[in-house]
């Protein structure tokens, strides 16, 4: 008997040292996204237009299977507002579409394509012969699948230019939709490039979205083949991650500089996508990011431990709803300034939901990619 109660005591402690530690682990992520509330309410709204177009300017989109999107894009680039004769650089991933019926279609003489040869293949294999083909000063970067705003250039150049930024990053968000899942997908969107936009307020750059950045040429030149080559994706962050090190880097809170591109179409398709994602993360150097990245994770572990623990035990009851309520608050405050700025409040109804499945695809989508790799683009991910 002396020995249960002995043993019994040991596992209520073990308990209460646990739960102290999620508890713990839980405030300082919440902490974090509030901090990230006050820096992204605290940043102004940009809207100036360039006037100074004395630099030449490069736009490169690598592309591989994207004969259903290209039109729109071409389209958004080639109606742009207040933007000087730019070129066009667009290289084939050795595409296994008839996009030339796209790009046939298309007479203009800024538009240049290019064909990476056969020992060459990948997203970033096809940036660098962009990059090496390109006249500009100034790059711009985007992908194949995205609509651009009509002053893109325009907007992002004035920042650029005005507050002598090396690397400028833009906002990104999934196109308006009214399905239910793409709405859900949306939101989840917004808190990732809500998050990392904040990173930059707080001169913490952790991540970016290679959908919409622009970069000094001569960064590029001296980091060179430095893309990180191990991973598949992350030819974006591993980028920011090395400039931000050493020279200026911004991100520029503008609608006008938004760039829209196309949610997931279905569940598979936004696991696979955060796989992708998340394989990159091991090969992450940059401390904040790190720390971002471990604090998020291990909240949702703790969250996770604490339902699972009043399963069992009742009297954790209240403590849990407490915490789901603070939890549900800081990040209602966290998302409403995002959601307005990306001009889609209307998701938040759907943050219940999204905090259902959040955690267990935060703990569990990190450890896939060492048993399971998807496809993307008809090849596998590495």
């Amino acid at each position: 008997r002396v020995c249960c109660e002995t043993n019994s005591f040991f596992i209520c402690k073990s308990l209460m040292i646990l739960t102290w530690i999620s508890i713990a682990l839980i405030s300082i992520y919440l902490i974090v996204l509030l901090i990230f509330t006050f820096a992204f309410i605290k940043r102004k709204t940009f809207a100036e237009k360039c006037n100074d177009f004395s630099k030449k300017l490069s736009v490169i989109i690598a592309f591989r299977n994207e004969k259903a999107n290209l039109k729109q894009l071409i389209d958004s680039l080639l109606n742009q507002n207040n933007a000087p004769n730019f070129e066009i650089i667009l290289v084939n991933d050795h595409s296994e579409d008839n996009f030339l019926e796209v790009l046939n279609s298309f007479s203009d003489e800024r538009i240049k394509l290019y064909n990476i040869t056969e020992e060459f293949t990948g997203k970033k294999a096809a940036l660098r012969f962009g990059i090496s083909k390109s006249q500009g000063e100034i790059l711009f970067f985007t992908d194949a699948d995205c609509v651009l705003p009509k002053n893109w250039i325009s907007t992002m150049l004035a920042y650029q230019q005005k507050n002598n930024v090396q690397m400028l990053c833009g906002p990104v968000k999934f196109k308006d939709s009214n399905k239910f899942l793409e709405k859900i997908f949306a939101l989840e969107f917004m808190s990732m490039t809500g998050s990392g936009a904040a990173g930059f307020f707080i001169d913490k750059a952790f991540m970016c979205n290679g959908a919409n950045y622009c970069i000094c040429k001569s960064i590029l030149n001296e980091v060179g083949a430095d893309f990180n080559n191990e991973f598949s994706s992350g030819d974006d962050v591993f980028l920011l991650h090395y400039v931000s090190s050493k020279y200026k880097v911004d991100f520029l809170k503008s609608y006008d500089a938004c760039v829209e591109t196309s949610a997931p179409s279905s569940l598979q398709e936004f696991f696979n996508q955060r796989i992708r994602w998340a394989s990159k993360i091991s090969g992450y150097r940059n401390a904040f990011s790190i720390f971002v990245a471990l604090a998020t994770y291990f909240s949702a572990f703790s969250l996770l431990f604490l339902v699972i623990l009043t399963l069992f035990f009742t009297k954790f009851y209240a403590l849990l709803i407490a915490v789901l309520v603070a939890k549900f608050v800081v990040e209602i405050l966290f998302l409403i300034p995002i959601s307005k700025f990306y001009k889609q409040s209307n998701c938040l109804i759907y943050l219940p939901l999204v905090q259902l499945f959040h955690p267990l695809y935060v703990v569990f989508i990190p450890l896939i990619p060492f048993f399971y790799k998807p496809k993307w683009k008809n090849r596998k991910i590495i």
